[in-house]
């Protein structure tokens, strides 16, 4: 089994460089990090946990624990910050809190008697997750991805307002006035965070859009009910949802009710699933920056677990709107491809959007 020594020897530095760039210090030089992965690499070096963790009282690991695996959206943040990992040398322990926040305690709790030098956490819940966090963060580095409670820690996350309202731009731009939020009866950050951006932007245009929201879950099988209750009632010009499992689960619900996307309503997800692009009609959604968002977190809790005394961070990452034909009339799609339309403009585009989208007020909004 090759030592650290052989790296050292082969790469041509010290074993003090050695083992600052396979921790993912940045303070290693880039040319010194490429010959020390490449000797590594050929010499099939593995860091050994337990004799770093005699050594230095580290085990090279990081737990992480997300609300629920069966959502596409944690699996593939889950991808990237492994990923990161192992190119710094480090392992993860990957927990699932059910969606519970008892759960997400526990598990918390079972990585620190691991003694893992950090955490990586997506709350489950922005009031009952915060005591659990709050222990956890007093003890080691931990950064929270994406999800967050009022905790004193690091950050990562998606502006999730500028996703909804990149969607709402949209709409008014094909010509939609009226619409329906449907999203989760959660209490998390994000669910939070996307509600108040709907209302915030909709309420210039229509104001029985601003309370037109159904809360239940981030499920098909919610949004499925969803969409009978909104033909069962008033039927909007779209439908905007939390998530693509809601919004796959709208179009189908839609269908069942003779109500067909977009002809007749125009329904968008958000996260851009796998599913996004394999339902019919393909799903307008916005893309979250996964990759960046775990590998942002990945270099937060390294720098943490190396630099105890870092000020506090928080970053903001940019989602992008992703525009299929679930919401674009047939008429007017100038492609059959998915188009992206990055960071559009700033808040006052939609409230400036309103006055035209209501001249073009189309008479098929009806009760159904």
């Amino acid at each position: 089994m090759a030592t650290i020594d052989d790296v050292a020897r082969a790469a041509g530095v010290s074993t003090a460089s050695v083992s600052r760039a396979l921790s993912g210090a940045r303070s290693v030089r880039a040319d010194t990090l490429r010959r020390v992965l490449d000797a590594a690499g050929q010499l099939e070096y593995k860091v050994n946990p337990m004799a770093s963790a005699l050594r230095g009282k580290v085990t090279r690991t990081v737990g992480m624990v997300v609300p629920d695996l069966v959502n596409p959206f944690f699996p593939a943040v889950v991808s990237a910050v492994e990923d990161a990992l192992h190119h710094s040398g480090m392992s993860l322990f990957l927990c699932d809190a059910n969606d519970s926040p008892e759960v997400e305690a526990e598990r918390l709790a079972a990585l620190l008697a691991r003694s893992v030098d950090g955490v990586i956490v997506s709350p489950v819940d922005a009031v009952q997750s915060r005591a659990a966090v709050a222990a956890a963060a007093k003890r080691i580095p931990l950064v929270q991805v994406d999800r967050r409670v009022n905790v004193d820690s690091d950050v990562v996350s998606v502006d999730h307002g500028r996703g909804i309202q990149l969607v709402l731009e949209h709409l008014i731009g094909e010509g939609c006035c009226s619409f329906a939020f449907v999203t989760t009866a959660g209490r998390s950050s994000i669910a939070r965070e996307r509600l108040e951006a709907y209302i915030r932007c909709v309420r210039p245009i229509d104001r029985a859009s601003a309370s037109r929201v159904l809360a239940g879950d981030l499920s098909i099988a919610w949004g499925n009910e969803a969409a009978r209750r909104l033909a069962g009632d008033y039927c909007p010009e779209a439908v905007v949802c939390a998530n693509d499992l809601i919004a796959v689960g709208v179009l189908q619900g839609l269908r069942g009710q003779g109500i067909r996307a977009p002809e007749d309503v125009a329904v968008t997800g958000y996260d851009d699933s796998i599913l996004a692009g394999v339902v019919e009609p393909k799903l307008t959604t916005v893309r979250q920056p996964l990759g960046p968002l775990g590998q942002e977190a990945v270099r937060l809790v390294i720098s943490a677990i190396e630099s105890p005394g870092l000020p506090r961070r928080e970053l903001r990452l940019l989602p992008e709107l992703v525009v299929r034909e679930s919401s674009t009339k047939p008429g007017r799609r100038k492609d059959s491809g998915a188009g992206v339309a990055k960071h559009g403009g700033d808040a006052a585009d939609v409230y400036a959007s309103s006055s035209t989208a209501k001249g073009k007020k189309r008479s098929r909004a009806r009760a159904l």
